[in-house]
């Protein structure tokens, strides 16, 4: 059959419950002879207690409806299932249905047939917790008000010593985590994957300081299940669907919106759909499923029944879950029309942002890749990660960037201050068409860090020469420019108070990828860690002794300065639109760059804003009183005096090398006279002229 001309439009697939008690399951499958359902006992996953043969339907949907004078029992809430499938070669396979909405728990084993169990849940169950309500961007003034806050459920807990850390409970229970989240001002939670995923056993849950028994979730398992190891009781269905729904509604008491990490690129293993149905839902070079990700099998998103289950999922979790924006791992293999029909499918008010490298599986010209801008989708507000923004500021993996005194990046960074937008017109921006990619600010996500990579402070101890006083000036330089850029912001969770990815000699040997965790003749010992010298950039199967969030840095006078520092920052940005604006005709009025032609244009990156132009702010945000502001970013590792007619005595100070905020800094170092700005080194500086 041709898959491309295929689609079930029902919204029936996977388990309903009937008026009449029954339960009917359906499930697209073509190119198979048969399937049977295995029904197992709610008590125990591995104890068939009823198996049947499913009908097919037209359009290779087979349906099943289980009867009480059937199977024996009245209620089947919380039983499980999967399908047993007849291959057209006869050979027999075991599938799980794609659209179970829980699982069984599960450990992954050599066994050909380890995949997982379906279980029978409504999500209209009284177990099921209350369901949340999407607020998608509604607390933000406009797309580029958000800052994200990315984070592992498990690692904002894990070593907090508090009952059932590391899970969905523990996060909503941990009162000062959401205080200190609150505080800090982010806008939305971005959770790495937290759909089901293969590679760990749900039961281990305890603090593990040496082995690997722990995974970031990027090896897909279902798309509509939740990752049971991330739930306090993973025995019971319905306890991670509770939890979850918990833990949103918290957040949201809390005014801060839920972003998910998506993986509809890959899935973990080829079996996962392939069992249940050959060459259906993977991408086909003739006879091969495609593997150009890397990380397993290429889903076909441009099958129409792929590019539902897709869809499919996301609705799910923004009706059921409440969740607010997704974010797509390496969306370059997912085709152009699928994001398309995706905003189509969700709205304007929900946010959409994604990995746009120029890596892909995909013909050019369907992959939406950052630098392909006649190709990209423009205009449906969907934003990519802005690597140019990251290796120009803090430079790229073992280089050093602007922040660390390698100023061959200047250029790009003015590139990053104006949005990244492709027809802003100045000398001293770059105007390479990868560095260029945005028709508007809320297609770039700028960030420094981010799960994959060094964290802020590993990359300026591997890449800078100072003590840990020196390195939180640089972290605060860092955070300084990147709060005034334009666009929209995600940090990585814990850059604020330090966030390091150590790996010791004890925890070398267990580490599956050990060879990522580097040192260089830079580094200096933190304070809290001893005799640690090798940083990891890909911990996404460490020990939770590299990957946690060490919360005791909260207690130490630099990172406390640190916090406070991050939290001032983000707080200015958001009560002053010139730091944000929502569109490229405001950038190109509003944001004007002075010293391009002074002796220090090179290290220095100035710039006026005007606040006048756009009046959007969130929920309890109020707009501070000033018309203008300038901006200094001094990229040297000296004290410099600058001159320029845009320099007022009267200013006030809001952002200098220790302090950032909505208050004016009276004790400075930086000194302010008309015409003339002393700045300390490696510092920036936020100035404002009152209305």
């Amino acid at each position: 059959m041709d898959l491309k001309k295929f689609l079930y439009k029902g919204d029936d697939l996977g388990v309903t419950f009937k008026v009449d008690g029954n339960i009917k399951i359906k499930v697209w499958a073509p190119n198979i002879k048969n399937i049977l359902l295995n029904l197992y006992s709610k008590n125990d996953s591995q104890r068939l207690i009823f198996s049947k043969n499913m009908a097919r339907l037209r359009d290779d949907i087979w349906s099943l409806i289980l009867k009480e004078e059937e199977t024996g029992y009245l209620n089947l809430d919380k039983f499980f299932y999967d399908f047993k499938v007849e291959h057209l070669d006869g050979s027999i396979k075991y599938a799980l249905d794609p659209y179970a909405k829980s699982m069984a728990s599960f450990a992954p084993n050599e066994d050909v047939n380890n995949i997982g169990k379906g279980s029978i849940v409504s999500m209209n169950s009284e177990n099921a917790g209350v369901k949340p309500i999407s607020i998608g961007m509604s607390n933000l003034g406009s797309p580029t008000d958000m800052v994200v806050y990315e984070i592992h459920v498990r690692d904002f807990t894990i070593d907090t010593g508090i009952e059932n850390a590391g899970t969905f409970k523990a996060f909503y229970e941990y009162e000062k985590g959401i205080e200190h989240l609150k505080e800090l001002g982010i806008t939305h939670v971005q959770f790495l994957p937290i759909q089901n995923y293969f590679t760990v056993n749900e039961d281990e849950k305890k603090y593990n300081e040496i082995g690997s028994a722990y995974n970031w979730g990027y090896d897909p398992h279902n798309y509509f299940t939740l990752e049971g190891w991330l739930a306090a009781d993973a025995e019971d269905p319905y306890g991670r669907i509770r939890e979850f729904r918990n833990l949103v509604n918290k957040l949201h008491e809390n005014k801060i919106g839920v972003i998910m990490d998506v993986v509809y690129n890959h899935t973990y293993k080829w079996d996962i759909f392939e069992n249940l149905t050959p060459g259906s839902y993977y991408r086909m070079f003739g006879q091969s499923i495609s593997g150009g990700t890397g990380a397993g099998p290429t889903l076909e998103s441009r099958n129409p029944m792929v590019r539902k289950l897709i869809i499919d999922s996301i609705k799910f979790f923004i009706e059921e879950y409440g969740v607010d924006g997704f974010r797509f791992d390496l969306m370059g293999f997912m085709d152009i029309e699928t994001m398309m029909e995706i905003r189509k499918a969700v709205g304007d008010n929900i946010i959409l942002q994604g990995e746009a490298w120029n890596f892909t599986d995909l013909p050019i010209n369907e992959a939406p890749v950052k630098g392909h801008i006649a190709n990209y989708p423009h205009g449906i507000n969907l934003a990519v990660f802005n690597d140019s923004t990251r290796d120009s500021y803090l430079g790229k993996i073992h280089e050093k960037g602007f922040v660390q005194g390698n100023y061959d990046f200047t250029d790009v960074c003015r590139a990053g201050i104006i949005g990244n937008i492709i027809d802003y017109y100045s000398k001293s921006v770059s105007i390479d068409v990868y560095h260029r990619f945005a028709y508007s600010p809320n297609e770039n996500l700028q960030y420094l860090s981010i799960h994959d990579g060094f964290t802020l402070w590993d990359k300026i101890n591997l890449t800078y020469d100072g003590d840990m006083k020196k390195r939180i000036e640089l972290a605060k330089f860092s955070l300084g420019m990147l709060l005034t850029s334009q666009g929209k912001i995600i940090l990585q969770g814990g850059t604020e108070i330090g966030l390091t990815k150590p790996l010791g000699e004890k925890h070398h040997p267990e580490d599956p990828e050990s060879d990522r965790a580097h040192t260089s003749e830079f580094i200096n010992l933190d304070d809290d860690l001893g005799n640690i010298t090798h940083y990891h950039e890909n911990s996404y199967s460490s020990s939770d002794f590299v990957n946690k969030i060490r919360w005791g840095r909260k207690d130490h006078i630099l990172f406390s300065n640190l916090y406070r520092y991050s939290s001032g920052l983000i707080k200015l940005r958001r009560h002053a639109n010139a730091f944000r604006y929502s569109t490229s005709e405001n950038i190109k009025k509003g944001l004007k760059f002075i010293l391009e032609d002074d002796f220090n244009a090179y290290r220095v990156i100035a710039y006026t804003l005007d606040n006048t132009l756009e009046y959007s702010y969130g929920s309890g945000i109020e707009r501070i009183p000033y018309r203008k502001f300038v901006v200094v970013h001094n990229g040297s590792f000296e004290t410099l005096k600058l001159k320029d007619d845009e320099f007022f005595s009267e200013m006030d100070i809001l952002v200098d090398s220790k302090n950032a905020g909505i208050i004016p800094i009276e004790d400075t170092e930086i000194v302010l006279e008309d015409g003339m700005l002393i700045i300390t080194e490696n510092t920036t500086v936020v100035l404002g002229i009152r209305e």
